[in-house]
């Protein structure tokens, strides 16, 4: 399928989900499919509208064909692929603020673009399998909501990986939600055992870490969180 022909599929997906995805001010984001030069502008306002080649971009999306066939068939997941620990390392999508004065209005708009127009047809339903999970922080997310003061994922961890292994600090509250596995946690200088079925808050500002004693699945939550 051509890149303009799926990205009318994605539209048409969205229909649904239009107020979730529009933005107050324009937004145009390229897409581009880098190994066939195949290129796309989505513009975002109180509705999208798809035109193809490039047209003043305020942002770009950059992807091979082979990674766009398959989230348009239900065989990737494009915030997987996106997601990474830091904004500089390179993942199979990547994403280039162009004017940088739109820096917060273009990642809010990144944000939902991840959470409802690339999660093909409708309603929207994410598979949640490691299969499909990407790399980031030590672990394999695959986020599920991303938007204006709230942050979350799945997670797997695999026997002996660990999450966050550094201790990463954030300066907002988040929350783990163990589905499956045993596991240790490092929060502060406290160290506690993980088992499904329960639920561990993370204070504001507190060094952090899983490790997986066996494969663990948990959701992440997180609010109060910045655009950036």
């Amino acid at each position: 399928m051509s890149l303009i022909d799926g990205l009318r599929q994605l539209t048409d997906d969205a229909l649904e989900y239009v107020e979730q995805i529009t933005a107050s001010e324009l937004v145009s984001v390229e897409i581009v499919l880098i190994d066939v030069q195949e290129t796309a502008t989505l513009h975002i306002n109180n509705k999208i509208t798809l035109q193809e080649g490039s047209h003043n971009p305020d942002a770009r999306i950059l992807m091979t064909k082979t990674v766009f066939n398959n989230i348009l068939a239900g065989k990737a997941d494009f915030g997987a692929l996106i997601g990474r620990s830091k904004y500089s390392e390179k993942r199979p999508i990547d994403f280039e603020i162009i004017n940088t004065i739109k820096t917060n209005q273009l990642m809010s708009t990144l944000y939902t673009l991840m959470t409802f127009f690339f999660t093909p047809r409708k309603p929207k339903i994410k598979k949640l399998n490691r299969s499909l999970a990407g790399e980031a922080h030590g672990a394999h997310p695959i986020p599920l909501v991303y938007s204006d003061g709230l942050r979350s994922g799945w997670y797997t961890i695999d026997e002996g990986e660990t999450l966050n292994e550094s201790g990463e600090k954030d300066p907002y509250p988040q929350i783990f939600v163990i589905i499956k596995g045993r596991g240790k946690a490092q929060i502060g200088d406290t160290r506690v055992t993980l088992e499904p079925d329960s639920a561990v808050y993370i204070p504001v500002n507190a060094s952090h870490s899983v490790t997986a004693l066996e494969t663990m699945q948990l959701l992440w939550l997180a609010w109060n969180t910045p655009i950036i």
